[in-house]
């Protein structure tokens, strides 16, 4: 194979995560012919058409499957190897990748792209799911940062504690439970809507398993970080805790929320965080990222700014 120019793998890089000519030019800061151009030098050096045209964008081939998260992991590992100097947010141009469910999305991501406008103009940041294949993303380097609740983990993942979250129970102000929290260990499972963001793996309860990365992905009451409860068949289900709080203010359902997200409804009356007599459970939230990454100037100061902006959160 040939020698292939560093720029035709940023190019490479950009063009798999978008699968788009005209948005891989605007974040490269390139013309669309130049895109092509390369993308053209890059099919005759592999040897293989790498994207495919269908509906909607790009399509890599099974080829640029295979080669896409070495290319990725070298890119960063150069990148790493030649940041000698401070990072310098004023200057800086990097693109970040956060993961990072509705939670985060809600409570967090909007002041702190805010804040990354003004302090890093040429910063910009790629918020994505947690997906099932969150681990391999962490390794690859698809994903920098990931933002959520988190069992165990591969030794080659730091973490770090954010903040306790409390979960509550939320019903329709003017539901029985309001009024006497007694009645909810006789709410049926039919009257229980529960918040499940992904499937269980067996014998993890509440938690999905990678490879060694369990993440919880159903909200459940039972002990701090639950592990004996499975996905409640009976019951409803949806995907996220905002849409559980705007089905819950319609219907005779009880929910159990994240506080944070439950108090801007409960304020407006839409629903009631119904006040238990037995302590409520709570989540840690956390951050993970990978250990290649420890020396990386600008993620730390990434992370600086994400703890700064979830203070009001961490004092909460």
């Amino acid at each position: 194979m040939q020698t292939i120019d560093l720029n035709l793998l940023r190019v490479f890089e950009t063009l798999y995560d978008t699968q788009s000519v005209t948005r891989a030019a605007e974040r490269l800061g390139l013309t669309q012919s130049a895109i092509s151009h390369a993308l053209a030098r890059l099919r005759q050096a592999i040897g293989d058409p790498l994207f495919v045209r269908r509906a909607g964008g790009l399509q890599p081939t099974a080829r640029a499957i295979e080669i896409a998260p070495g290319i990725r992991d070298g890119l960063n590992q150069l990148h790493g190897a030649l940041e000698t100097a401070p990072f310098d947010p004023a200057t800086a141009s990097r693109r970040f990748r956060i993961g990072a469910g509705v939670y985060f999305c809600t409570l967090l991501i909007p002041d702190l792209i805010a804040r990354v406008r003004t302090l890093a103009p040429q910063v910009s940041l790629s918020i994505h799911a947690l997906g099932s294949d969150l681990l391999a993303s962490l390794d690859n380097g698809a994903t920098d940062i990931a933002l959520g609740v988190f069992g165990s983990a591969p030794k080659r993942l730091l973490r770090q504690h954010l903040f306790r979250e409390e979960m509550v129970w939320i019903a329709k102000p003017d539901h029985a439970v309001v009024r006497d929290p007694a009645l909810l260990a006789a709410v049926p499972a039919s009257g229980l809507l529960q918040v499940a963001t992904g499937r269980p793996f067996p014998g993890h309860g509440a938690f999905s398993w990678e490879n060694g990365l369990e993440r919880l992905v159903v909200a459940t009451s039972v002990g701090d970080l639950p592990r004996g409860s499975e996905v409640t068949r009976e019951a409803s289900n949806v995907h996220d805790a905002l849409t559980a709080i705007a089905i819950v203010s319609v219907t005779d359902l009880v929910a159990l929320v994240p506080r944070q997200l439950a108090r801007k409804s409960a304020q407006a009356g839409q629903i009631a965080i119904v006040q238990a007599g037995e302590p409520n459970s709570h989540m840690d939230m956390t951050m993970l990222w990978h250990t290649r990454m420890a020396g990386d100037a600008g993620l730390r100061w990434l992370q600086g700014l994400i703890l700064s902006c979830l203070d009001p959160a961490r004092q909460d």
